[in-house]
């Protein structure tokens, strides 16, 4: 697998893997969705001859992921066009879009956006989103997300972090001397 980068929304650059055979396209968990509908075409092979023609995955080959080498099995979701094929590993969530899935699947994204949203709500959404760097997430290697602070935590929740995990030392002390 090649690493390939895109941008998502918003302001992120996620790192992909790429088969340099087939063009196929992994996902680790939450990778897929926040990727912007533009980049898949800059993704996915050039050749318009085989991006114009739809190559099922074989049902009977089985296919392993690449994380954990658990099973991929198919993905059913009524909320995607019954086109777009993807495998899911159930394990660590991450996705299997074979060449020309990743572009129909964000083709379905934008227009659902755009029925739900509108196109003048759409946009000024994502200014209010960039302007705003709490919002962003960025990821690090291999797809992991690092999120943002939260707030601060409190003294009272210190405290009782502290309170419980003394409470807990003591316990298994006292479980220790007596046997249990």
């Amino acid at each position: 697998m090649n690493e390939v980068t895109a941008h998502a929304n918003p302001g992120q650059l996620i790192i992909l893997d790429q088969c340099p055979k087939c063009g196929g396209i992994w996902c680790d968990k939450w990778e897929l969705f926040p990727i912007q509908a533009e980049e898949a075409a800059r993704l996915e092979p050039a050749d318009e001859g085989l991006l114009r023609e739809i190559q099922p995955i074989d049902d009977k080959r089985q296919l392993y992921c690449p994380r954990c080498t658990a099973l991929l099995l198919f993905a059913k979701d009524p909320a995607l066009p019954p086109d777009i094929q993807l495998r899911r590993c159930l394990k660590c969530d991450g996705i299997w879009l074979n060449r020309g899935q990743f572009t129909k699947y964000k083709a379905a994204q934008q227009k659902v956006r755009a029925n739900k949203m509108g196109q003048a709500k759409l946009a000024g959404k994502l200014t209010e989103v960039i302007q705003n760097p709490k919002a962003w997430v960025v990821t690090g290697t291999k797809g992991m997300f690092a999120y943002p602070r939260g707030e601060e935590e409190s003294n009272e929740t210190i405290q009782d972090s502290v309170k419980n995990a003394v409470k807990l030392v003591l316990q298994t002390l006292a479980r220790m001397l007596i046997g249990v």
